[in-house]
């Protein structure tokens, strides 16, 4: 589906939510879509909000503070394999545990800033820092569980974290003392409306302090068959939080689903998952 088709279908026609960012290059159908932009003058600025003192940054607005939140945010984070040894309350204060609701069968909560990562930001902590855990509303969005996890070759967000994760093992593995290797991370739930619970998509940028911006999203070309490609840094994606409903037509009532759903209404999803028997 071609991404303003996507937009469409969840009445949201306004593109500069993600365009601003660059061109959307429609590579794989439904599970992510590439940004084709020059991006330096982003990647300035994910470096000026962060450093190795203060490896987080998440953005609040109206003078909130992370203890309010009960809603994903967009983070900007630093991540090194020579960090120290921190707690992420060290790094970002107190911070607000809600979202107590249980799974369901095809939603996931998804990690924006990734469990995996605790030990490039707080060190090499024996167990998972209490912001890692699945209940800090700030860092949690619902998602389909096939564009967490991924899907088979359709690749998911699980799949750009792991991408994330191989540049450090391949430093790792190349010298036993370990180069230091920087990663910078951008993850962004992006909203059907302001006042939506649950994200539409998730925008992520990651890049090696040495990528310049000319080489994002290189791994495009390096395989002829879409199902062949590895995914490198640097890369600049959006993963659309919807998925096509088997056996249902686009009509009013599967558009006002989404919406109540986006908007946080649980009843509703007992109704999205009759959509979707295989999962």
């Amino acid at each position: 589906m071609k991404f303003s088709e996507l937009m469409k279908n969840l009445e949201h026609e306004d593109l500069e939510f993600i365009t601003k960012y660059g061109e959307i290059k429609e590579y794989q159908d439904e599970y992510f879509y590439t940004i084709n932009s020059q991006t330096s003058d982003l990647m300035q600025e994910i470096k000026s909000k962060v450093s190795e003192k203060k490896p987080m940054f998440p953005y609040l607005s109206d003078n909130k503070s992370l203890s309010d939140i009960d809603k994903p945010i967009k983070w900007d984070v630093l991540l090194s394999n020579k960090c120290e040894t921190r707690s992420a309350k060290e790094l970002i204060g107190k911070f607000y545990r809600g979202n107590r609701d249980p799974k369901s069968p095809f939603l996931d909560k998804g990690h924006l800033v990734a469990r995996e990562f605790q030990k490039y930001i707080c060190g090499q902590n024996e167990s998972i820092d209490n912001f890692f855990y699945k209940n800090v509303s700030s860092n949690i969005a619902y998602q389909f569980c096939d564009k967490n996890r991924g899907n088979g070759k359709k690749r998911g967000q699980h799949q750009f974290e792991q991408a994330v994760m191989n540049c450090f093992q391949k430093a790792k593995d190349k010298d036993s003392e370990s180069k230091k290797v920087i990663v910078y991370y951008e993850v962004e739930p992006i909203f059907r409306k302001s006042g939506d619970k649950i994200p539409i998509g998730t925008r992520i940028f990651a890049f090696r302090e040495t990528d310049t911006s000319d080489q994002v999203n290189n791994f495009i070309s390096q395989s002829k068959k879409k199902d062949e490609f590895k995914i490198t840094l640097p890369y600049h994606v959006f993963i659309p939080n919807y998925m096509e409903c088997k056996g249902v037509e686009k009509d009013s009532e599967t558009t006002n689903a989404f919406k109540e759903f986006y908007a946080g209404n649980k009843e509703v999803r007992a109704t999205i998952s009759k959509w979707y028997p295989d999962i």
